[in-house]
């Protein structure tokens, strides 16, 4: 696979900032990334180590990759300078996820974004090609503001703000029910996938933004 990204300012406000993630089918992973963002960033792809995006440079990464289909991708990330696996584990918790399953079935590809666990950063996974295929977003501008209990902030290395009764519930909660109503597009508990697991055709390419306030 290659998986490629760069920071960008989007035109529509000045305090985003965004990390554009790239996903191709061809053996390989590969990321590049520059920024503007005020701090670094590190994007941790599935278990491995992570990619640190730091500010205003510039960062190449190439794994060879011997999946030739890959069974499914979690893409997360959390603020920070040094990738380390633990901490790209650790942090997963505390974060949003842009979720894939690759060649599921009649070369389909599936797609989601998931507040399952938590919330951290805002996500868009844009598909890229000749398709016109949903592109889902999550936002919430002020974490500190939204995490009201009985969800509860993360702290490092996340900083973002636990979905307490996600992870088990079965069924909307007030808790739940703030990830949802802040991200429509977003599954907010395990069973919560009704109109929020998009579909587009494989060999499709996917665009990742991470958005930073």
């Amino acid at each position: 696979m290659i998986w490629s990204m760069s920071f960008e300012r989007p035109l529509h406000a000045n305090l985003l900032e965004s990390l554009a993630l790239e996903f191709f089918n061809d053996g390989t992973l590969v990321f590049n990334s520059t920024h503007q963002c005020p701090y670094n960033i590190i994007v941790c792809y599935n278990d491995s180590a992570g990619v640190s995006a730091a500010y205003n440079a510039g960062v190449a990464l190439e794994i060879p990759d011997p999946q030739v289909t890959l069974a499914s991708a979690q893409i997360w990330g959390y603020p920070g300078s040094n990738a380390s696996l633990s901490d790209c584990i650790s942090a997963k918790l505390q974060a949003d996820l842009a979720e894939f399953t690759i060649n599921s079935s009649n070369n389909t590809d599936f797609y989601l974004i998931s507040n399952v666990n938590a919330y951290n950063f805002g996500l868009t996974i844009n598909p890229q090609g000749n398709y016109s295929c949903p592109a889902p977003s999550c936002a919430i501008p002020n974490i500190t503001n939204f995490c009201q209990a009985p969800n509860t902030l993360t702290g490092p290395l996340g900083d973002g703000c636990y979905n307490t009764d996600g992870p088990n519930a079965t069924s909307p909660t007030p808790g739940t029910m703030a990830f949802a109503n802040a991200c429509p597009d977003a599954v907010s508990y395990l069973t919560d996938v009704s109109g929020k697991v998009f579909a587009c055709p494989t060999g499709s390419n996917y665009e990742v933004v991470f958005s930073c306030s």
